[in-house]
This record gives C-alpha cells, sequence and structure tokens, in this order.
C-alpha cells in the first residue's frame, strides 16, 4: 500500500522520485488496474482494492468519497437516499450514492461499476453534516433534517414525493425540529418547508409537523399558495391547506413500512 494507505494520486506516485518515466508509470497504473489490485474511480486517483472486495472488483464509495473531494477541492456531503440510509430509513436504500458538492460542474455516472450521483449547491449547510466513521476515515453525511428538505427539495431525484413520505416516515425517530435548526431553514426555499410539513402531517407524525411549523414562524418570510406538486400531474379535485398553504394537486402512495 502507498505509504501505508489505500488511496493514492498519481502525484503521490511521482513524489516519490522513482526511476521510471511518466509512461512507464501510467502503464504499470493501467496493468494494476488490469489485474484487479487497484481501481481508478477517477483521474489520476487511485484505491487499492482491499481483499474482501476484490472478487467483485468494486470498492464502496464510503471507503474512499472524503478523499476523492479532498483531491477533488470540494466540499461535500453525503445526501438524499443514500443519507436517509444512515438516518433510519434502512428500507431505502438507492441503487446509486448521492451526494451535494459545491463548485462548478462534476460528472455524474458509473464509475468502477458503482453509479455515483452528484447534486450541486452553491452555499453548503455543514453545520448539519454529521460525521460517519468508515474504513479509511470519516465521511460527511447530511443529518436527518437536512436530508428530509433535500428530499423533498429534489424530490425527482429519489422517485417522488410518494417515495418521499415513505423514506421520512423511517427517519422521523431521528428528526428533532428544536431551536438549533432555524438557521438551517434560509438554505431553503419557504414552499420546500411547507411542503416538508404539509408530508409530515400527512404521514401523521403531528409532533414534528408542529416543531417545524413554530420553526417556519421565526423564519420570518411568508408562505403562500404552493402546489404539493411542481409538475402539472393533478388529481381530479384540489384542496388548500390552510395551515401550511399547500394546494394538495397530488396523491401520496405511501407503501407500509
Amino acid at each position: 500500500m502507498m505509504r501505508g494507505l489505500y488511496i493514492f494520486t498519481k502525484e503521490d506516485v511521482l513524489s516519490i522520485n522513482l526511476p521510471i518515466s511518466h509512461q512507464a508509470l501510467q502503464n504499470s497504473l493501467s496493468r494494476l488496474t488490469e489485474r484487479g489490485i487497484i481501481m481508478s474511480p477517477w483521474q489520476n486517483f487511485y484505491v487499492i482494492i482491499p481483499m474482501e472486495y476484490r472478487l467483485k472488483g468494486i470498492v464502496p464509495p464510503a471507503f474512499y468519497i472524503s478523499n476523492l473531494m479532498k483531491f477533488l477541492g470540494r466540499d461535500y456531503y453525503v445526501s438524499h437516499l443514500t443519507a436517509a440510509a444512515y438516518n433510519g430509513a434502512s428500507h431505502q436504500r438507492a441503487m446509486v450514492f448521492q451526494a451535494m458538492v459545491n463548485g462548478g460542474p462534476i460528472r455524474s455516472g458509473v464509475k468502477n461499476g458503482t453509479n455515483l450521483e452528484f447534486t450541486r449547491r452553491k452555499q453548503m449547510p455543514m453545520s448539519f453534516v454529521m460525521q460517519v466513521k468508515t474504513q479509511t476515515g470519516y465521511m460527511n453525511v447530511a443529518g436527518p433534517e437536512l436530508t428530509a428538505l433535500d428530499i423533498v427539495d429534489d424530490e425527482k431525484k429519489i422517485g417522488g414525493l410518494s417515495r418521499a413520505a415513505e423514506v421520512l416516515m423511517e427517519m422521523c425517530p431521528s428528526m428533532h425540529w428544536d431551536e438549533t435548526k432555524l438557521s438551517l431553514l434560509p438554505f431553503f426555499s419557504i414552499p420546500t418547508i411547507q411542503r416538508l410539513g404539509f408530508i409530515l402531517e400527512q404521514i401523521k407524525e403531528m409532533d414534528i409537523a408542529n416543531a417545524l411549523f413554530s420553526l417556519i414562524l421565526q423564519d420570518k418570510r411568508a408562505m403562500r399558495k404552493t402546489w404539493l406538486k411542481h409538475s402539472k400531474e393533478s388529481i381530479a379535485k384540489v384542496n388548500l391547506n390552510n395551515r401550511w398553504k399547500i394546494i394538495d394537486n397530488y396523491k401520496l402512495e405511501i407503501d407500509d413500512i
């Protein structure tokens, strides 16, 4: 292993001043990749595949995501359904590894057999991110309240509002909308917070919905009439929820957990 580590970059190898040319080094790295000894989820970034992953040749992104983001110079946190799995939604594991990042465009896609999906956010609410221990250290994972807002704000990335409601049902025991979460709300639009509160009521989590409602009143931004579903899909009968100012144009279909 490179300096006792599982993760290294091409620059790390070059810094040792090995008596080989750049081309010879690239050829060696390519051979090791073909033999399944290392993998490269990003250009010039390498992971030595531990023995327990050699058979499949796929290393879970949790193993290297923090190192990769440091290599790319990005702030990040594990988000959406991937974060939900760390916040109590054990039945909602995603087929992709989802992360929120700052900065310029970044490529999503299948890398070494794993589907990495990145969402960009200009301002990162890092105070509401928790540190989760991994085999190689720690990674940033959105806390339950941040995850709840992300999945409602970007419900298409997780399979729709009904899926969001199912995830929230599992995450509710981890959520605590107390005064310490007030500074999280400005990172999201008021309509997103309204939708979250409405869904919490629909899944009968009244205590949590009431706590969120108290915070939104302190936020000082006005609630206005907002469609539950962004798209033009609509049920025949549309009702207005007076508390959350939500125009209920979508029927939530929630499976038993």
